[in-house]
């Protein structure tokens, strides 16, 4: 296959940016593909480029680069609103950022997801995202006592499910809410 014959063509030309770093296992490649297709607009398949970078980064144990990939893969979901992929972008990035004690950047990563999902109105998704950022606050010895977000999030999601008449997910939703309140010492 000679790539030339079509290579003013972008969607040709990020085949081949694609092709070429399946077979060479270039992280670079991954994101020159990655940063093509979501210029274009092509979110899931940008998505596909930046985890392609971040594990291959990872495997390198180049921390940094493997965070910037991710978080360009996050931007790309929340932009093409992928909730569940910016689930699993965020938490990957949230990870790394956990394991290095980087309490802050792991708390701004789980936040900016649930805000995310917020706005999307996936209230279970924004609530666990809160809920592991308030984790987060209690492992760096955070006072957390006063942190309701999840709290919120939980009663938006009981709402959502009377709504929609899934009454026992409302009342687990409730439940939770108590729960939460148990566990983290909230006084809300």
């Amino acid at each position: 296959m000679n790539w030339e014959t079509v290579k003013d063509d972008t969607y040709y030309h990020g085949r081949r940016l694609e092709a070429e770093a399946r077979n060479t296992s270039d992280q670079n490649q991954w994101l020159e593909y990655a940063e093509l297709k979501t210029l274009k607009g092509s979110y899931a398949l940008g998505i596909h480029g930046y985890m392609n970078a971040s594990c291959l980064f990872e495997a390198r144990g180049e921390t940094d680069a493997a965070v910037s990939a991710y978080e360009k893969g996050l931007s790309a979901a929340m932009r093409g609103g992928y909730k569940e992929l910016a689930v699993i972008l965020a938490y990957r990035t949230a990870q790394i950022h956990e394991q290095i004690k980087n309490w802050d950047a792991c708390i701004a990563v789980y936040e900016k997801l649930a805000i995310f999902c917020e706005e999307k109105k996936a209230y279970f998704l924004a609530a666990d995202a809160y809920e592991h950022a308030v984790e987060i606050m209690a492992q760096s010895g955070m006072d957390v006592t006063h942190y309701s977000k999840p709290i919120d999030i939980w009663e938006q999601n009981a709402r959502y499910w009377e709504e929609h008449d899934h009454d026992h997910d409302a009342v687990w939703s409730r439940q939770h809410i108590e729960l939460y309140k148990k566990l983290f010492g909230v006084t809300k």
